[in-house]
């Protein structure tokens, strides 16, 4: 392993000779054999560390222009599988990943992976080790098939990202490469290190080469034009607009949009969602996920201060389902030690003033492996009078055993001359006492006044949540499992004021088994505790313990055919007992292409919903949920994608309960039963024309039915009417082009 600094010898001329190198995925050009080597790879999952030099060779060759990285991997016809898959989608082919780190420090990464069969997938790696991978970057990469081995090629411009280089005593840059293999017949992953992004001293173990990256300014501007045609409200609508990205240096970034091209081509996942829970749903909008590493501010059980699907979403007046936006604007300084952001977005203010303004500013300081920083943000809400503050100060520090992460978090909210303030209080410590072996403690608190939803997400406020978690992974060098991980949670949960909440404690265990196939089982035990929201916020009632088990089965990925199935167990509700089902396929006729067929069943009889104020009731329910994929290549440049997704719920009601004096007390002669199904489908065709330029054509169908009479009607008659009593119906055309 190559754990030092890797001085890459850049001779005159060598630039102009790097332009000369065909993206093929051959690797046969003069050039590479100046390239920094990685011969030594270890497995790192299993987690044996054993080293080997027979797998997968890597390379990387830093020009003036870009990085370059290249991999042989060591497996012959028949030993290996070859499949595409579209951008960001799940991989099911080998593939090689790596991870770039280009300021070196630790501040943040790049995830960028290549399959074979030509797909593709990028994210972004924050300091504290989770991944995004909404964000998209401009890069190229290719495969090539030899009898022995393939390979594959990639350049990542420096312009792509941008980030502070970190230049030592001889003035280059140092920049920390990361290489991955992983062989998808035996579920095993080599990499050239020996940690992974989920050991907390990865960054600090990371390989680094050096690079002379030449100051330069970049423009690009992305003009784009949608054209859509509305066959239910028989209209059509055209939008022009542009986003503007100026770089005065690698580590400088303003980015400028008007009429911003905010849409989003691909619909969102059906939710039938009853908890007092919002989901929380991510955001591929372009302008939204870059930069985001700088802006990122982590805080336990996916508390956010910045959650950007609330811009542009509904307006405060409940006429706009999608609220225009005028304009917006970021701005991106990476300073050697200094790293200084912000973004504002303004919203259409609509006849009746109901638009939204938002605006977020970032300050943060890095020395070694230690950072601090303060977050702000602020949303105006003229149509409400409403006017929300949230701040938060966070630290993180890493060792070769030891993580932490904490944030202190406030809220200052005026409404109509009202004002309340809250806080909060987020730690994440990790030991890690070997590659195989962690043990985490979370705590979570927010008091009853912390409200960051205008801007933010969060699961609840007035909330303390206490987990340990420990996991430890014993590995086999052959036989029939090569590796069971063993994972166990004890969580305790209560409000603010110490009432105590239903809390989880679970065991999971997980096998990966010699042929590439996998099994999990899972056994929860939730403790008894107070429901303090589900009562329409008016009433609270004490739950009883909970017993829930799981067992998941996972074939292997090789072959044309791959299959998973699923099966729950589980007390629930009042008391009430559920089953549940899940089934995947994925049939994969031909290299370019793959079907992939889910569905999943619920049945039970302990499904408690909010039906009024201090009111609460329990159904009998049935769900089920499918989900359609035919996704694939019709030219080079051409990919084609078809989705159809249905669900159903049909509730009928068990037994209704009053709220009184923190009891439950059974109502009679009320029928609060429902049957909710969904269906929405989406034929996708586009055309690449190259990095941040497209063109789409994208049908878009779908409608909702809601019908208190369970069970009166067929399923399938019933998706037969709502696909011809459709509530969405629209075709849309899209060109985006990046100069």
């Amino acid at each position: 392993m190559r754990t030092g600094l890797v001085v890459l010898a850049l001779v005159s001329g060598q630039s102009a000779l790097a332009n000369e190198i065909i993206i093929d995925g051959k690797l046969d050009e003069p050039q590479w054999q100046t390239a920094t080597i990685y011969q030594d790879f270890y497995q790192v999952v299993p987690a044996t560390l054993t080293k080997t030099q027979s797998k997968v060779e890597g390379r990387a060759l830093a020009t003036e222009e870009g990085l370059y990285i290249g991999f042989k991997n060591w497996q012959k016809h028949g030993e290996r599988k070859k499949q595409y898959n579209l951008q960001d989608a799940f991989m099911q082919a080998d593939f090689n990943r790596f991870v770039i780190d280009f300021s070196g420090d630790g501040s943040g990464a790049y995830i960028f992976a290549v399959t074979l069969g030509g797909g593709i997938q990028d994210a972004v790696l924050t300091p504290q080790l989770s991944s995004d991978y909404d964000w998209d970057g401009i890069w190229q990469s290719a495969f090539f098939e030899h009898a022995d081995y393939w390979s594959s090629e990639v350049f990542i411009p420096w312009h792509s990202v941008s980030f502070k280089p970190n230049l030592n005593e001889r003035g280059l840059a140092e920049v920390g490469v990361s290489l991955q293999l992983y062989e998808l017949a035996s579920n095993h992953i080599y990499g050239s290190q020996p940690q992974t992004t989920g050991n907390s001293d990865f960054y600090l173990n990371m390989p680094k080469i050096a690079a002379n990256i030449p100051k330069k300014q970049q423009w690009g501007i992305v003009p784009y034009i949608t054209h859509q045609h509305d066959f239910v409200g028989d209209n059509n609508q055209t939008d022009l607009g542009f986003d503007l990205v100026y770089k005065p240096d690698h580590h400088q970034k303003l980015s400028v949009a008007v009429n911003p091209d905010f849409g989003q081509v691909d619909s969102d996942e059906l939710d039938l969602n009853y908890s007092t829970v919002e989901t929380l749903v991510t955001d591929k909008r372009p302008f939204f996920t870059q930069d985001i590493g700088v802006m990122n501010v982590n805080a336990e059980q996916n508390t956010k201060l910045i959650h950007t699907r609330r811009i542009g979403a509904g307006s405060d007046d409940g006429q706009k389902v999608i609220t225009p936006i005028d304009a917006a604007m970021r701005f991106v300084h990476q300073g050697e030690s200094w790293q200084f952001a912000g973004f504002a977005a303004l919203e259409d203010s609509l006849d009746s003033d109901a638009g939204k303004d938002f605006y977020v500013g970032r300050a943060r300081y890095r020395e070694n492996n230690w950072q601090s920083g303060l977050l702000l943000t602020q949303t105006d809400r003229p149509w409400l009078d409403r006017q929300a503050k949230t701040a938060a100060w966070d630290s993180q520090y890493q060792s070769e055993t030891w993580s932490w992460q904490t944030a202190l978090l406030g809220s200052d909210v005026s409404e109509r001359n009202q004002q309340t303030q809250g806080y909060g209080f987020s730690a994440n410590i990790n030991y890690q006492f070997d590659a195989n072996t962690s043990l985490k403690g979370r705590f979570l608190r927010l008091d009853d006044q912390f409200d960051n939803n205008d801007l933010g997400y969060r699961q609840r406020n007035n909330w303390r949540f206490n987990e340990l978690y420990y996991s430890q992974s014993v590995n086999y060098d052959s036989g029939f499992i090569n590796r069971i991980q063993h994972n166990f949670q004890l969580n305790y949960e209560s409000n603010d004021k110490g009432l105590k909440l239903p809390a989880t404690q679970s065991y999971w265990a997980s096998f990966i088994l010699d042929n590439g196939s996998s099994f999990d089982t899972a056994f929860d035990y939730q403790t008894s505790g107070w429901d303090d929201l589900i009562g329409a916020g008016q009433g609270r009632y004490e739950n009883r313990d909970l017993l829930r088990s799981w067992f998941f089965y996972g074939s292997p990925y090789t072959g044309s055919f791959s299959w998973a199935a699923s099966f729950r167990l589980d007390q629930e509700g009042i008391d009430g007992l559920a089953q549940q089902y899940a089934v995947d396929m994925t049939w994969m006729p031909h290299e370019n292409w793959s079907v992939k067929f889910n569905n999943f069943y619920r049945q039970g009889d302990g499904m408690v919903i909010a039906s009024g104020p201090s009111q609460v009731t329990e159904y009998d329910r049935r769900l089920f949920h499918n989900y359609i994929n035919v996704s694939g290549l019709l030219s080079d440049k051409l990919e084609l994608s078809m989705i159809v997704q249905w669900a159903i719920l049909d509730a009928d009601t068990k037994t209704v309960y009053d709220i009184s004096q923190n009891h439950l007390n059974p109502l009679s002669g009320i029928d609060n039963s429902f049957t909710d199904q969904r269906f929405t489908s989406q034929i996708k065709l586009r055309y690449r024309l190259g990095a941040y330029s497209d063109i789409y054509l994208v049908y878009n169908r779908g409608a909702m039915q809601f019908d208190q009479e369970v069970g009166s009607k067929e399923w399938l008659s019933e998706l037969n009417s709502m696909w011809q009593q459709r509530d969405q119906d629209q075709l849309t055309l899209k060109v985006r082009y990046l100069f």
